[in-house]
C-alpha cells in the first residue's frame, strides 16, 4: 500500500470515529462500511481454506491493509464500537504481531470496545488466552520467548487499572497467563547448577507466579516447575544482603548519638 494510500485510510478512519462519536455508532459512516464490506469479503476468503497454516500466512498479507485505518481508529481516540478494528486485533494476535495487539488491547479496555459475537469471549479473556496459549505452545519448544509481551499482559490485565477495577475473566485464564510467565522466567536462569543472585530472582519470580496460578486453578499444569523452584530455593536459598555502613565525606563511619554504627537503609 503506497504511503498516500495509508495517509487516506488512517486520515478517513479517525474522521468516522470523530463523526459517529457523535451518535454512538459507525453504522451509517461510509468509510467504516466500505472497510467492513471487505474484511466480510477477506473472511469470506480465509473460510475457504481448511489449512490452519495457510490461513495463518494470508493473514499475514492482510493485517497490514487494515494497520492504517487501525491508526486512525486509535488516534481519534473515541468510544466507539468497531468490529473492523477488533477483527484485526485478533488477526494481529494469529499472526504473532504482539505489538500492535497489545496497543490495540489497551485502547478497547480503556474505550470498552468488546468483541463480535462470533467470538463468544470478552475481550481480555480473549487477548489473555490466545497470547498464553501460544506462548505456551513456544515454550514447550527450545525457541526464545519475547517474556516482555506477557510481562506487557500481565500489567494490561492483571495489574493496571480501568474504571478503577481489573477486566474480568475466568480464573482458569488468568492462570494460564501466570503459568506462562513463570515457565518463561525459568528460561532466563542461566545456570541451575551454579545460580548467581540473577538467578535466584528468576527462581523466586518463578515461584510467585505459580504459586499464584495454581491457587486460581490446581489443574493449570504448573504444579512440577514449582516443585523444581521450591527445590532449587532450599538446595541455594537467596542470601540476605549485609547492610552496608553509611560514611562521612572523609571515608569515616557515621555513628548516631548513642556511638552506634549507622548503616544504608534497604
Amino acid at each position: 500500500m503506497s504511503l498516500a494510500r495509508q495517509h487516506f485510510q488512517k486520515h478517513s478512519a479517525k474522521a468516522a470515529a470523530v463523526s459517529a462519536a457523535e451518535f454512538g455508532t459507525m453504522q451509517e459512516q461510509s468509510f467504516y462500511e466500505l472497510q467492513l464490506a471487505q474484511l466480510n469479503n477477506d473472511r469470506h476468503r480465509l473460510k475457504q481454506i481448511q489449512s490452519t497454516e495457510a490461513k495463518i500466512q494470508l493473514k499475514k498479507a492482510l493485517v497490514p491493509t487494515y494497520l492504517a485505518y487501525v491508526d486512525g481508529i486509535i488516534e481519534a481516540d473515541k468510544s466507539v464500537q468497531d468490529d473492523v478494528f477488533m477483527t484485526v486485533l485478533v488477526w494481529c494476535i494469529d499472526v504473532e504481531n504482539y505489538a500492535k495487539a497489545l496497543e490495540m488491547t489497551e485502547f478497547a479496555l480503556t474505550h470498552d470496545m468488546i468483541m463480535p459475537d462470533r467470538f463468544e469471549r470478552k475481550t481480555a479473556t480473549l487477548v489473555t488466552e490466545e497470547i498464553a496459549n501460544a506462548f505456551l505452545k513456544q515454550l514447550k519448544t527450545n525457541v526464545e520467548v519475547e517474556i516482555e509481551v506477557l510481562q506487557q499482559l500481565e500489567q494490561l490485565v492483571l495489574q493496571t487499572h480501568f474504571e478503577e477495577k481489573l477486566p474480568d475473566m475466568p480464573d482458569q485464564v488468568k492462570a494460564k497467563l501466570l503459568v506462562a510467565l513463570g515457565k518463561a522466567t525459568i528460561k532466563q536462569i542461566q545456570n541451575k547448577d551454579e545460580p548467581s543472585d540473577s538467578d535466584i530472582q528468576f527462581v523466586q519470580s518463578a515461584q510467585a507466579y505459580l504459586e499464584r496460578a495454581i491457587q486460581l486453578d490446581d489443574k493449570c499444569g504448573g504444579k512440577q516447575d514449582l516443585k523444581n523452584m521450591d527445590a532449587m530455593l532450599k538446595k541455594f536459598p537467596p542470601q540476605t544482603k549485609q547492610a552496608e555502613p553509611l560514611l562521612n565525606a572523609n571515608g569515616s563511619q557515621v555513628v548516631d548519638d548513642q556511638g552506634n554504627l549507622s548503616f544504608q537503609t534497604t
